[in-house]
């Protein structure tokens, strides 16, 4: 049975994928930027370079460092898979804009009494530089979560500092993103409502093996489609 989300109180959402299109812009850019290196290192063309790396997110998933498999493959020295991995995290990420309906969608949530919540989690300051890009800032959160990726920050133990702090049961509370084994896994097993976005590279990944995985309360391709979700 699904749980009803006419009752919540509050609403954490994820960033990437989820409030703008991650997959479609910074993934892919930062693909080309690595090609460069990658064609240097191997003698190949910068298309040619581009390829493999979506051969190898193919090959591996989203979650596998592709640039470890690159260097494994060719015997390349391994501090090339660190070299190959920064220049694909740093890229020039000054025109990302997020999807059309988010402004709106969370003003409407705020006017309605919810709390509204912001977590990210990767390197703090290129997630800071994306949520200042994008316009997100307290006008529209309560609070801005920015999680690093190691166990003593994990996704869970975020949802419970932050229930904590606001005094909210976990029923009372949605948690939406795009990442089915990452922040829907650890919100569904604190008894969280549950809502996948259905866009980007991890979602497409879900698609592939939705046999392995817990399933979301409910699934929506639009921000805006919350609001249908918690009418009042």
């Amino acid at each position: 049975m699904q749980k009803n989300p006419r009752k919540i109180r509050a609403i954490i959402f994820d960033l990437d994928d989820t409030l703008y299109d991650c997959s479609g812009t910074l993934v892919l850019r930062g693909r080309r930027q690595a090609a460069g290196k990658i064609a240097r290192l191997i003698n190949c063309s910068e298309e040619e370079a581009y390829s493999l790396q979506l051969q190898m997110d193919e090959k591996f998933g989203v979650k596998a460092n592709i640039y470890e498999k690159i260097v494994t493959l060719y015997n390349l020295p391994g501090t090339y898979a660190q070299e190959l991995l920064e220049e694909f995290v740093h890229i020039d990420i000054s025109d990302i804009t997020v999807f059309p309906d988010v402004m709106d969608t969370l003003i409407q949530l705020k006017a309605r009494g919810y709390r509204v919540v912001l977590v990210t989690s990767g390197d703090k300051e290129i997630q800071r530089k994306k949520i200042d890009v994008l316009g997100l800032n307290n006008r529209y959160f309560d609070d801005i979560v920015i999680t690093g990726r190691n166990k003593d920050q994990s996704k869970k133990a975020c949802f419970q500092e932050i229930m904590k702090r606001y005094d909210l049961q976990p029923e009372k509370v949605i948690c939406m993103g795009d990442k089915i084994d990452d922040e829907l896994a650890a919100s569904k097993s604190l008894g969280m409502v549950t809502i996948m976005f259905e866009h980007g590279r991890h979602y497409k990944a879900y698609l592939k093996e939705q046999n392995k995985h817990i399933k979301p309360d409910y699934s929506i391709r639009q921000i805006k489609d919350l609001l249908r979700l918690c009418k009042e």
